[in-house]
């Protein structure tokens, strides 16, 4: 596996803080999540210098030799944006605070068997398969409620959130169409099964700034935000 060195490019930083301030209806609350998937643990560190200490990741073992050779500051939370195979549970488990690609029933229930054996809560958002795209995992829109309703059952499952990928266009007021019904969904839920049900994570570096207007709560964002280290 070869990752890439990547530092964070800090002008693009300061420039997101001031979108994030601009655009949001609710700044303060506002989290950027960098996405390290293929840069190797020196993007982690390079984040964590400047006081990001979300960080997203895609692959479970690309996580893991991450980790072995380096070792997390503790204010930094690890968090799963990518599909995560049922046979991969348990490692997940064990690696991230937070799981926010949860896309089906069965992967529930695998990390709440997981998370019980592991003596851990395990907090996680479930994903939303807003546009219907076939490429795309996630709850459709119909499926969704009852998910969250199943997930209230689960002992060891936190659900903190909704997760979602936006419409595949640079049309504006298509994508903050699908944010807006996201929220909607979102909030939803939030009031009618669940209130511990806050987050909204929307928006990656093509699309931000239409998320941050919709109300997300969490960017994913990596192309935006790194500059290898040989530029």
């Amino acid at each position: 596996m070869f990752l890439t060195d990547a530092k964070i490019n800090k002008s693009s930083l300061n420039n997101i803080k001031n979108n994030i301030n601009k655009y949001s209806p609710h700044p303060e609350k506002v989290k950027i999540i960098a996405v390290t998937k293929t840069f190797s643990h020196q993007s982690i560190k390079s984040a964590e210098e400047n006081k990001i200490f979300y960080i997203g990741e895609n692959k479970v073992q690309e996580t893991q030799k991450k980790t072995s050779n380096y070792t997390i500051n503790p204010k930094t939370k690890l968090c799963l944006i990518g599909h995560l195979q049922s046979n991969k549970a348990s490692l997940a488990v064990g690696l991230y605070s937070l799981i926010q690609s949860v896309d089906s029933m069965k992967i529930l229930k695998k990390l709440n068997t997981c998370a019980q054996k592991q003596h851990k809560i395990q907090q996680v958002f479930l994903q939303l398969n807003i546009t219907n795209s076939p490429t795309q995992t996630g709850f459709k829109k119909e499926e969704i409620m009852i998910a969250a309703e199943q997930a209230q059952k689960l002992p060891f499952i936190q659900t903190k959130g909704i997760m979602a990928i936006g419409a595949n266009t640079l049309n504006e007021k298509t994508s903050k169409q699908t944010f807006k019904k996201t929220r909607k969904i979102q909030q939803k839920i939030k009031k009618e099964i669940n209130p511990k049900c806050k987050e909204l994570s929307l928006g990656m570096s093509g699309d931000y700034l239409w998320a941050l207007q919709e109300g997300s709560t969490q960017l994913r964002l990596g192309t935006i935000l790194f500059k290898k280290r040989n530029e």
